[in-house]
């Protein structure tokens, strides 16, 4: 929307020349003082009245565009040839910064246009929709970080990976993108922050988030994401347990295959774990509901133009596993398709938190240019007829995680009294080693004690990152600075997962096993 009143100010600009001694006063705080009192003669009114007021409408607009209406309004009623009226005036105005000023205004105006509607509108360059396409088929180089849109920020809603390299990086889910590489992005759309991330392998990238009412700073680094968007596995007691942690092109093979697997295991009970998954295709959340539903109704698609409505559905007369499905605050869109259907048909349980709540769809229409828009066009309906659109799905069973501070006893201490240099060796490399790599800076041998040229740069990379001289060298200062920045991590504990696999009988102390 910011982009939008930049743009309506910029156009008012391209036609103040014709219109100057019609132009409203503004006060400093914005309030239009006299709609059509020339500013050349603020004390004297007009000599007649305008034709175009003002009209009530469902639109709030701001107060540039109502000055940009007031204008053509005035200009329409006064001046010399009669055969314009305000609509024109608009149209001659906005034709003309926009040719004057090419594909870029164009952008900035769509995109304030569509970003306008809803949270999930957007339009997009070549380039970006390039980037949007690598989004859906996972084929890009980014932080491994999953994204959603809440309102003017841009959150992290997730990881592709468990254990990821953002997570050890620093990055948690809930952190509201605030600045990339010293760039605001608040107010943009995930695209365009997307954008500002992804770029060449193994590159880095200062990323700026709020979390708990202050900023905090963390150097990502990008990697290839992972193109497989599902994991999964039998875990003790014979329990099934698959992770979907986007719906991208390939989701609903990769489900058939982990889910055979299971199957052919004997596996009949199944934690399916939809967390921090922010949605995709439609269409690949309805064929994993096909194969693990009972026969019915999967979700209703309803459009402006009812002849479109579709339907779709299961066939599967016996379903393979009795499910437990895990849910959070940032499980979307496609993952609330999947999720609804499991409830809703009585084949599974949801637990965990609240889900998100987009229930809504967009389609994608290109142009000439290669320049393409997506627009909110229908929404879905639940297999019991609920709509969930800023309602999200909730959990038969709720259950949150929480976070507590890693147990450093388990780790080799530092003595803060013999400094180490390449060569040498000792407890106090070995304990460099251990929090180095935890926290990602060293990615060598963990078998040894041997002070090595990796351990070299893994600590220079750590010095730089935290103010101290890099030398390479794990002096004193390094040591205390390990020790403290270490203290500081924090590890979640996952109460959901082990409430679903108590929910099948399993024991939580071999659940990790």
């Amino acid at each position: 929307m910011k982009r939008f009143v930049l743009f309506i100010t910029a156009a008012i600009m391209s036609v103040s020349a014709a219109a100057s001694a019609a132009v409203p006063a503004i006060a400093a705080n914005g309030d239009v003082i006299s709609d059509f009192e020339p500013i050349a003669a603020a004390t004297a009114a007009p000599t007649e009245e305008p034709t175009a007021e003002p009209e009530d409408d469902k639109v709030d607009t701001s107060l540039q565009y109502q000055a940009y209406e007031q204008i053509a309004g005035y200009i329409a009623d006064r001046y010399l040839d009669d055969s314009y009226t305000a609509e024109d005036i608009m149209k001659l105005g906005l034709s003309s910064y926009l040719g004057e000023n090419g594909d870029d205004a164009l952008v900035e105006l769509l995109k304030g246009a569509l970003h306008s509607l809803d949270n999930y509108s957007d339009f997009y360059t070549r380039e970006e929709y390039v980037e949007y396409n690598n989004e859906l088929n996972k084929t890009f180089y980014g932080l491994g970080i999953t994204m959603a849109q809440a309102g003017e920020y841009v959150e992290i809603a997730g990881f592709v990976e468990e254990n990821s390299l953002a997570e050890k990086s620093g990055f948690k889910v809930g952190d509201k993108i605030v600045k990339v590489d010293g760039i605001s992005v608040v107010g943009s759309s995930l695209t365009e922050v997307r954008n500002f991330i992804v770029g060449e392998l193994g590159t880095t990238v200062l990323v700026t988030v709020e979390r708990d009412g202050r900023e905090v700073e963390i150097t990502g680094t990008r990697i290839a994401v992972n193109s497989s968007t599902v994991t999964g596995g039998v875990l003790d007691s014979g329990v099934g347990y698959i992770k979907i942690s986007s719906f991208s092109s390939n989701t609903a093979q990769e489900f058939e295959e982990i889910a055979e697997n299971l199957k052919n295991e004997g596996v009949t009970k199944l934690i399916l774990d939809l967390r921090n998954n922010p949605g995709g295709l439609v269409s690949v959340a309805a064929k994993i509901a096909e194969d693990i539903v009972p026969k019915g109704k999967v979700i209703d698609v309803k459009y402006r133009d009812s002849t479109l409505d579709y339907t779709y559905e299961s066939d599967l007369t016996n379903p393979p596993f009795k499910i437990v499905t895990l849910v959070n605050g940032n499980s979307a869109s496609a993952a609330e398709i999947l999720a609804s259907a499991v409830q809703d048909s009585g084949v599974g349980i949801l637990m965990g938190e609240q889900t998100y709540g987009k229930g809504v769809i967009q389609s994608v229409y290109s142009l000439r240019n290669g320049m393409v828009f997506k627009l909110t066009v229908g929404q879905y309906i639940t297999r019991n007829g609920n709509e969930i659109d800023h309602i999200g799905l909730t959990p038969d069973k709720e259950v949150s995680n929480y976070t507590k501070k890693i147990d450093t006893t388990g780790y080799t201490k530092f003595d803060f009294v013999t400094p180490v240099s390449v060569g040498g060796s000792g407890s106090n490399v070995a304990a460099a080693k251990e929090r180095l790599a935890i926290m990602n800076y060293y990615i060598g041998n963990l078998g040894n004690d041997v002070f090595n040229t990796d351990l070299r740069d893994a600590i220079r990379d750590f010095q730089r990152d935290n103010g101290l001289t890099d030398s390479g060298v794990l002096d004193i200062p390094t040591q205390i600075r390990l020790k403290d920045k270490f203290a500081t991590l924090e590890t979640t504990v996952d109460i959901q997962l082990q409430e679903a696999y108590k929910y099948f009988g399993g024991n939580i102390d071999n659940l990790y096993n």
